[in-house]
This record gives structure tokens, sequence and C-alpha cells, in this order.
């Protein structure tokens, strides 16, 4: 199945979800929207609920890419931020069928795949308001930045609610820039020495689970260049081109651990493009795998950069 039929096919069961009910749509009805086999659906999906979880990672990482995708370019940092919450409340209205079904339907209570990949998005949309807002107001910020980003989770979720229902009566950039305001008046009201409520030691199964995904991540790159490596060795090729493959996978594994700084991402595609260039077809299926969770890994990576955990 190519990429894109699949987000053909996640959009339309995402629809039937949101119109029927998950209890109440059926596999049968899930291939008739799609217009193929019982065994065609199995052979991508293990189960119903494994489609579920399929199309919340989708949503997920649509949001996560929407937000993140705003230029460091757009002006100040409180700017960016604005413009960042604004495109979190769009994204939410373009795909209201998905926030629909979220909101009827108890996920959690699916399947514990989908319940510990809901608690994970939460700890990294978290971990990312926290860094964001010591990146606009500074350190100032930083001994109540889990309050404050606590709060602004809570407007954030309460408004979306009413952005759901009527969103011709609000404006994502408008709101966006009244939700900053009232972050500016809170920052502005701690008192000198006043005591936060959460610390770090209340947030630590957050910022353990934040960590472990990462560190999962980063093994499963480590796996993948380790058997593409082996798999090299084993091949004919010419001496020159095994040795600059293997190189290159090395210098992606280095590039993508480096615990200093962020993959710097034209280095990851080049790579990863570079290896494609070659055109060994016993590597293609390796290098899919491979760069599908590059992909995760980075797409987490935009989000947590930690600083605010130091």
């Amino acid at each position: 199945m190519t990429a894109d039929r699949k987000v053909r096919f996640i959009e339309l069961a995402m629809k039937l979800f949101a119109e029927k009910g998950y209890y109440s749509t059926s596999i049968q009805d899930i291939v008739d929207a799609w217009g193929i086999s019982k065994g065609a659906f199995y052979h991508h999906f293990s189960s119903k609920e494994d489609l579920m979880l399929a199309i919340i990672q989708h949503h997920f990482e649509k949001m996560m890419e929407s937000i993140t995708a705003i230029s460091q370019n757009s002006g100040s940092e409180k700017e960016r931020f604005i413009q960042q919450i604004a495109a979190h409340f769009a994204n939410m209205h373009a795909h209201k069928e998905f926030l629909q079904m979220m909101m009827t339907e108890q996920m959690p209570k699916i399947s514990t795949d989908i319940h510990h990949y809901l608690l994970k998005q939460q700890a990294r949309i978290f971990s990312w308001y926290c860094e964001r807002l010591i990146e606009v107001y500074g350190t100032e910020v930083e001994p109540y930045v889990f309050d404050v980003a606590a709060m602004l989770s809570g407007m954030i979720r309460q408004y979306m609610f009413h952005f759901f229902w009527r969103p011709s009566k609000l404006h994502a950039e408008e709101l966006a820039r009244f939700l900053v305001r009232r972050l500016d008046a809170i920052v502005a009201s701690f008192s000198h020495g006043e005591a936060p409520i959460l610390n770090k030691d209340m947030l630590k199964p957050l910022i353990e689970m934040e960590e472990k995904e990462r560190r999962i991540l980063q093994e499963k790159i480590s796996d993948h260049i380790s058997q593409m490596q082996k798999k090299i060795l084993s091949l004919s090729l010419d001496q020159k081109i095994q040795h600059e493959l293997h190189a290159a996978l090395d210098t992606l594994e280095a590039e993508l651990v480096n615990k200093e700084s962020a993959p710097r991402e034209y280095v990851v595609q080049g790579i990863l493009l570079y290896i494609e260039s070659q055109h060994i077809p016993t590597l293609i299926d390796d290098l899919a795998a491979l760069a599908e969770t590059v992909r995760k890994y980075m797409t987490t990576n935009r989000w947590e950069r930690r600083k605010w955990k130091k």
C-alpha cells in the first residue's frame, strides 16, 4: 500500500468512526468503503484496534508538523508562538471529524497501545509548551514553567471545545493572541520568591516517559543501521561504494544520537537520499524501514528540545 493510499484509507475509516461510532463500525463496513477485501485489510492492519491507533498517530503527527513548520523567520519568539497556537486551532478545525471522534469515543479503553500512545502525546505536547514558554518569556518563567504550561494546556483544551462547536464565532489567530495576552499577565503576576505548585519531581513520570520513547527510537535506528551495514558487507559491491555506504550510515547514526544538539534535517535527508540513489534492490525494504523510524524520531525531536529539563 502506497503512503498516499494509506492516508486516504485512514481518512475514510476515521469518517466512518466519527459518523457511526467506533464500536458500531464493523470491519465489513470499512472494507466496503475502501473497496478492498477483508484479506487485504488484514494484510495492512492486524485488527480494528490497530487501524484506530494508525488513525490517531496520523492525525497527531499532522498536528505536530503543522505547528513545528511555522518558520523561525515569523518575527519574535512570541509572535511565532502565537502563530503556532493559531495553527493548532486551525488544524483542529480542518480535521473536525477526528476531533469529534476523539470527543465521543473512550479512546484509552479501546486498547492498551492506544492508551499508552495518548499518554505519550500528552507528555510530548506538555514538554513543548514548557520549551516554548521559556523561549518566549526567558528565565523569569523558568521557576513556574510547569504551572504556566498546565494553565496554557487547560485554556487551549477548553477553547478548543468552543472552537469546535462554534467555529464561525471564533478566529484562530485572534484567539491565539487573546490567550498569549493572558499568559503575559500570568507570568507577570508571580510574586518574588513565590513557590510553584508543580515541580520537576512531581512531573518525573512524564519526563521519564518522553526519555523512554526517545531511547526506544534511537535503539531502533541503531538496529536498522547495524543490519544494513552487515547486509552491505555481504553484498558483491565495488569496495569504494561499500565503504562509502558504511561510512554514510555511521555518520547518520552519529547525527541522530548526538546528545548535545538536535539532528540537522538537511544532513539526515541528504544521507538517506544518497543511499537511495545507489539503487541497490536488496536494501530497498531496509532503507524504507530506517527512513520511517528516522521520520518518527525527527518529528519527536522537533518538539522535545529539553532545555526546561536541565
